[in-house]
């Protein structure tokens, strides 16, 4: 991590950012976190780790420390600089408060956590208290699928079913999770919205499908009724991606024998 750090952090315009990657209060004890916590402060590096993702890790935390993974976390020192958490799906009011003291910010990840049965987030309650939420995937053996667009689709039903209030997360607070807040969340101040001094990163859909007809709102069709298909060209820091649906930067054919090359390997 540390030698990822000094090579890569900053890379491309500070395009990329690294750090620290402890994997949960479970399978890093505190002796470990101490040094991964020394670490963060020799480097000025922020901390990425997944908390309170399911009620056993929970649980299991507080019969060993008497505390939650938040509060315990939170008297390590882990809190004393960027700190973006993974799931928080089972938190109290008590750790959202400390998390918003310490602008912890939080990573929901819906499908996965639907997939794995771990809970939903309450994700209203932490922007109510203002917590940055941005969206993310997981990884793909919690997930199978790394379609954001499904995430924000997610973000923006999950939470009215859970509240019984069609108004808990509007369009406008999905898009901006997966979008702005993300950018946050990660520390960015340039990303997520396209304005005069932020980055040229835009997707272009294609609108013509039936499904997105009648269309009366914009930013409602696209988190309702959109598909990740519908992109037909992307655009990252000004640079074009993909055009027309075609990548321009990769070869899919050679990467499809690549992958496929892969799944026989392990599948023998």
């Amino acid at each position: 991590n540390a030698d990822l750090f000094r090579t890569w952090n900053g890379f491309d315009n500070d395009r990329i950012k690294v750090l620290l990657g402890p994997h949960a209060p479970y399978t890093c004890p505190d002796a470990y976190m101490e040094k991964v916590i020394a670490l963060s402060h020799e480097l000025n590096c922020g901390i990425h780790m997944h908390l309170s993702e399911t009620k056993g890790e929970v649980e299991n935390v507080i019969k060993a420390t008497g505390k939650t993974p938040i509060a315990h976390m939170h008297d390590l020192g882990l809190f004393w600089n960027t700190t973006l958490a993974a799931h928080c799906v089972h938190v109290t009011d008590e750790d959202m408060d400390i998390m918003a003291e310490n602008n912890v910010a939080v990573a929901h990840n819906p499908q996965s956590n639907l997939k794995l049965a771990s809970g939903i987030a309450p994700v209203p309650e932490m922007i109510s208290k203002g917590i940055t939420v941005g969206l993310g995937t997981d990884g793909s053996a919690s997930n199978n699928n790394a379609d954001m667009l499904e995430e924000v689709r997610l973000a923006a039903t999950l939470h009215k079913a859970r509240l019984y209030d069609p108004k808990a997360i509007p369009a406008q607070a999905a898009w901006n999770m997966g979008t702005v807040e993300g950018a946050k969340a990660l520390g960015y101040t340039d990303l997520g919205v396209l304005a005069e001094g932020y980055r040229a990163d835009i997707v272009l859909y294609d609108v013509s499908g039936m499904h997105w007809m009648p269309r009366y709102n914009d930013l409602a069709a696209l988190v309702y009724s959109a598909n990740s298909s519908d992109a037909n060209t992307t655009i990252v820091g000004g640079k074009v991606l993909m055009k027309d649906k075609e990548l321009l930067t990769i070869d899919e054919e050679k990467l499809r024998a690549e992958i496929t090359k892969a799944q026989e390997y392990f599948s023998n």
